[in-house]
């Protein structure tokens, strides 16, 4: 599983669709024109009545305070507004050499000369489904998505847009995947 880097202009839509049925994408953004204005999850899910499921617009942090997307489309609603998998997780986990979507992100926008530094955890994990806990814990559902469903995102200012199909599968909280990982498809329509 690879990502992909995206430009898109205020009014676009980039469509997410399962081509395969249940996998998650991990997106992030920044603004085209300023790479230090990027998604900021604590904001976005704040400003979608503090709901990290229920994700309808999705914003940049201080000192911006700028939405970036809005989601339209969405037949089903679930996702997950959270970080990423990264290399130390797959570390901790006994897996060094597993890809992730961190470094697939990176990988993804580095011919835009965004630096490490620059590319934050900050993620909307669409159709991740995230089970919470009475601790406060969380675990992984499969997604409720089926073969063919999409997400539609409008751009809300001129951006880039990364997207890691996740790579988890097997014992390596293949849930997330529902036990295999599978290829996504990104879409651009003009507004």
């Amino acid at each position: 599983m690879e990502g992909r880097a995206f430009e898109m202009r205020t009014g676009q839509v980039l469509r997410l669709v399962a081509v395969e049925g249940k996998q998650v994408g991990d997106l992030t953004a920044w603004n085209l024109n300023d790479h230090d204005e990027q998604m900021n999850v604590i904001f976005s899910t704040t400003m979608n009545d503090r709901s990290v499921s229920h994700v309808r617009r999705v914003f940049s942090g201080a000192p911006y305070f700028n939405e970036m997307l809005t989601i339209e489309n969405d037949n089903h609603g679930v996702h997950w507004l959270g970080g990423r998998c990264n290399r130390f997780l797959y570390q901790a986990m006994g897996a060094p050499d597993h890809r992730n979507c961190h470094d697939n992100i990176l990988e993804a926008v580095a011919p835009h000369a965004l630096t490490e530094r620059q590319v934050q955890l900050d993620t909307l994990n669409v159709f991740m489904n995230v089970v919470y806990e009475p601790g406060g814990t969380f675990t992984f559902e499969p997604p409720i998505i089926e073969r063919g469903d999409y997400v539609d995102f409008r751009a809300s200012m001129d951006l880039l847009v990364a997207i890691s199909a996740c790579p988890n599968e097997g014992d390596l909280r293949g849930e997330i995947n529902d036990y295999v990982a599978k290829p996504l498809k990104v879409e651009i329509y003009d507004a």
